[in-house]
């Protein structure tokens, strides 16, 4: 095998593995997912807003004047047991029995960027709250 041949091959494995993400059963993205279905568990609207990304929060305030306001009626019922959690750098999925939510890593930690949300065939997942 030549060397270029090598180097592809490599490289591809390389990026093979990026691309799966990694899943740890103790992560802080695991557990900010984990607050946040038990602070909507609870009602608890605070909680569930602080766990959001700035953009979720916003545009949930733009639907009810706060996000405090709309959080708790956008259909965010129990997703279940976590069936699989991956991170890929910066950002993570949560796949629980019955929704998927998506993280981000952010300056003051991971924070939820959709919640509630479910695969479609028109779009990749249809989101319950959402905002990057």
């Amino acid at each position: 095998m030549g060397y270029r041949v090598r180097a592809v091959a490599v490289g591809a494995a390389a990026l093979l593995l990026t691309a799966c993400g990694s899943s740890e059963p103790d992560s802080p993205w695991r557990t900010a997912a984990e607050d946040f279905v038990t602070a909507i568990a609870a009602q608890d609207a605070d909680a569930g807003c602080d766990l959001l990304s700035d953009a979720a929060q916003t545009e949930l305030a733009d639907t009810a004047g706060s996000c405090e306001d709309a959080i708790l009626s956008e259909g965010l019922d129990d997703p279940g047991r976590i069936e699989d959690v991956q991170r890929f750098g910066t950002a993570a999925q949560v796949r629980f029995e019955d929704d998927v939510y998506f993280l981000g890593q952010f300056s003051d930690g991971w924070r939820i960027t959709a919640a509630g949300c479910d695969e479609t065939a028109a779009e990749p997942y249809d989101c319950d709250v959402s905002g990057g």
